[in-house]
């Protein structure tokens, strides 16, 4: 099924559809409805506990008093409100557009079950500190970027990390199916910069879908298909760059002052791969064709 956004795109022309995805309407109301999905804070919560399980961050890096930062933070600033539950000094967040919508934060808590919230972030901070930084994120009515900045959250956009580093130290990066919509030309400039951003032994954490974006659920794969001259950048970013497990592995071994690991890889074995794959995708055989989605895990070391 294609992408309700390529429908919109055929029949809009676009110099009039541009301005609509770039409107405050537009992001409040897509802000409401993921606030009351797949950005709600429990779900997130659930999200981030997973992430620091399966990379061992638990006990040897705990985010109490550290600076944070996430990368793409969408339009519902979730994952930041998680960082400051789990005992965060300073969250950055950042995205390469200013779309964020801070009043769905409100719904994003209230449609939550407390309760999961707390327990399942509790094995990665005292469980009476989360218990009482939740109930102040409940004692808040109206939510807005200032009142963001009093929990220690800085909103940042737009910001484009591939041309830029924040100019200050950070002690853990998150980013959420970000780094797949980078184009693969950007990806080593774009790691650069987190890695020079990091403090000494800091670490970054990026989960990565490896689909295709224009249609995951029934054609993973497609895209696989499309030869170099077409799969041009603007088409990376909305629907991925293509780069296969075999291929991070070796960008991330060129990146310098860090060192990487693969913390998790998932395989899609329910669909076909294309009769072709064009000779531009780095790969070495099918079961590497078919991972579908990665998280990597960087240490600084330099």
């Amino acid at each position: 099924m294609p992408l309700f956004n390529d429908i919109l795109k055929k029949i809009i022309p676009g110099n009039i559809i541009s301005p609509i995805y770039h409107s405050s309407i537009f992001n409040n109301n897509k802000a409401s409805k993921l606030a009351i999905t797949t950005k709600r804070l429990d779900l997130c919560s659930s999200q981030i506990a997973n992430i620091l399980f399966l990379s061992s961050l638990s006990s040897n890096y705990p985010l109490r008093d550290k600076v944070c930062m996430e990368i793409g933070s969408g339009w519902v600033l979730s994952h930041a409100l998680i960082f400051y539950l789990l005992g965060a000094k300073k969250i950055i967040a950042t995205d390469i557009q200013r779309i964020a919508s801070p009043k769905s934060l409100y719904l994003s808590i209230h449609r939550s079950i407390i309760s999961i919230i707390r327990d399942i972030l509790s094995p990665f901070e005292d469980h009476h500190i989360i218990r009482s930084r939740m109930n102040r994120l409940l004692e808040i009515n109206k939510f807005s970027f200032d009142i963001l900045k009093e929990l220690g959250i800085t909103y940042i956009a737009p910001i484009d990390l591939v041309k830029e580093p924040l100019n200050m130290k950070i002690d853990y990066i998150f980013s959420n199916s970000v780094l797949e919509h980078i184009p693969v030309s950007n990806i080593p400039p774009f790691l650069k910069n987190l890695t020079d951003n990091l403090s000494p032994e800091g670490k970054m954490i990026h989960c990565i879908h490896l689909e295709d974006h224009k249609d995951s659920y029934n054609a993973p794969f497609d895209f696989l298909s499309e030869s170099k001259e077409k799969f041009t950048n603007d088409i990376q970013t909305a629907r991925g760059n293509r780069i296969r497990l075999n291929h991070w592995e070796k960008i991330l071994s060129q990146t310098n002052n860090i060192d990487f690991k693969i913390i998790y890889k998932h395989s899609r074995l329910d669909k076909k791969m294309p009769e072709k794959i064009d000779n531009s995708i780095d790969y070495k055989n099918e079961e590497d064709l078919r991972i579908s989605h990665i998280g990597i895990l960087g240490t600084k070391t330099g």
